[in-house]
């Protein structure tokens, strides 16, 4: 006599297909526990085989021994959604779940019975946990990482457009290889090779800084590679050690490598290809291994085009390039640098100044052509000569020397047609214009149209006259 099949009655070979490649058990009773379909994951996981126990009762299962609990008997018992821990004669400990099916009489008629093996799911937790502590600590690495260097002296790092540097930073750090960074002055080039540095391999050993910029052309060589004792008149006793060396398994940042002189870069060139120096008046060969982080506010390549710099050495060195954008491309974190610098500067002077709100559009506002060393330079400046503990517009105006209005700026206030954008730019403009210069001849001088353009533009736009001047005298 052939056993009942659960479903031949469903005639769904795709449904049995899933429920058949299941790794998890999958049993199913009536609702009197007549056992009705169990799948290969069941058998695997109990070790009953299918022909022996479809079609009897689960209570008979229970009375002769092939299970100890049934979760099915207790969803029989209450119709509710039960749970246990059962151990089948495999020996293993399974996490069963028996759930009551019922139809549109609200009559219990199925009862569907999901185990998983203890173990497996203990391993998958464990696993899960450990994937979650490890997410947890990269986490938590960043959040230190971005802390220390918000608040560290050499770099500041915030806004959408510092992610992709710090994105390429985080990777490249770790993999030693040459670094050119790319960016205005005052941008944080050092603080970004510095973050490099702590983030390497290399972390525990020296960051040597030279500036290419700041070495007189005679003293670039000994101060490169160093020099040997009686090298030439006035060397030190002993001879010197050379910046490269002192580098020696730690990074080698070369600061304003635009500025190394054309015999320098032959030199440098010969370091980067087989990684040893020669001190100047000596003959050894002395290896040196250490990462070179360049870093440069010039264009390169156009001076390699023009002769200016070997392209050789700025293929060794552009390796990995990394632009730091200017402060004025990151606008929305101008306050946020500001108020860095103040409360550090409150904290270092035990004080509470604050900036008024008129400050804020203003520093916003203003093109900072120095970039976060100027932006902190101003600051400092204001702090230092502020009247009162609040900073306040006319003071930061005095200290930038040029005329911000950072309260009015030339814009437009919504969207509009073109031709009436126009009129409101060019009216805007003409009233900035009166009022930095104060007379229709200067105004047409620095506009760059003629004196009686000027005149009947302020009569068409109706602009007062700064001061309460004679309109008559424009």
């Amino acid at each position: 006599m052939s056993k009942p099949d659960f479903f031949a009655h469903l005639d769904d070979g795709f449904f049995r297909m899933i429920v058949e490649a299941l790794n998890h058990e999958i049993f199913i009773c009536d609702a009197n526990g007549k056992i009705l379909y169990l799948n290969p994951a069941s058998e695997y996981l109990t070790g009953r085989k299918k022909e022996n126990i479809v079609g009897k009762n689960i209570r008979e299962l229970s009375l002769d021994g092939t299970i100890s609990h049934s979760v099915t008997t207790q969803v029989m018992e209450t119709h509710r959604i039960c749970t246990l821990i059962q151990r089948v004669s495999s020996g293993k400990d399974l996490l069963i779940v028996g759930v009551p099916i019922f139809n549109e009489e609200n009559e219990m008629t199925y009862i569907l019975s999901s185990a998983q093996d203890i173990e497996e799911v203990n391993h998958l937790n464990n696993e899960l946990m450990w994937k979650n502590e490890e997410l947890q600590r990269k986490v938590t690495s960043l959040e230190v990482l971005k802390e220390e260097y918000l608040s560290s002296d050499d770099l500041l790092l915030s806004g959408e457009a510092m992610e992709s540097v710090v994105h390429t930073v985080i990777k490249a750090a770790p993999l030693d290889v040459n670094l050119l960074i790319f960016g205005e002055t005052g941008v944080g080039k050092e603080g970004i090779a510095k973050m490099t540095h702590r983030l390497s391999q290399r972390k525990n050993e020296p960051f040597v800084k030279i500036n290419c910029g700041m070495i007189p052309e005679h003293l670039f060589e000994s101060e490169l590679f160093g020099y040997e004792e009686g090298a030439f008149t006035g060397a030190l006793k002993g001879g010197k050690t050379g910046k490269v060396e002192m580098a020696h398994k730690g990074t080698l940042f070369l600061d304003e490598i635009g500025e190394l002189p054309l015999s320098m870069q032959v030199k440098l060139l010969e370091f980067l290809q087989d990684h040893t120096i020669t001190r100047v008046g000596g003959h050894k060969k002395i290896p040196v291994d250490a990462r070179i982080v360049a870093a440069t506010h010039r264009d390169l390549k156009a001076m390699c085009d023009n002769g200016e710099f070997r392209q050789d050495l700025y293929y060794r060195l552009n390796v990995l390039p990394v632009y730091i954008p200017p402060l004025r491309e990151w606008r929305e974190e101008i306050i946020h640098l500001a108020q860095f610098f103040l409360t550090r500067y409150n904290k270092k002077y035990h004080t509470a100044k604050y900036l008024s709100k008129d400050v804020m559009p203003i520093l916003t506002n203003y093109e900072w052509p120095g970039n976060i060393r100027e932006l902190e330079h101003i600051m400092e400046r204001l702090f230092i000569t502020a009247e009162s503990s609040e900073l306040s517009a006319a003071e930061l105006r005095q200290i930038l020397g040029v005329a911000v209005d950072g309260e009015s700026g030339i814009f437009c206030q919504e969207i509009m047609p073109l031709k009436q954008a126009k009129q409101q730019l060019e009216a805007q403009l003409l009233e900035r214009a009166y009022q930095q210069c104060g007379s229709s001849y200067k105004v047409a001088k620095v506009l760059g149209i003629d004196q009686s353009t000027v005149v009947k533009l302020r009569k068409k736009y109706n602009i007062p006259l700064p001061g309460g001047q004679d309109r008559n005298k424009h």
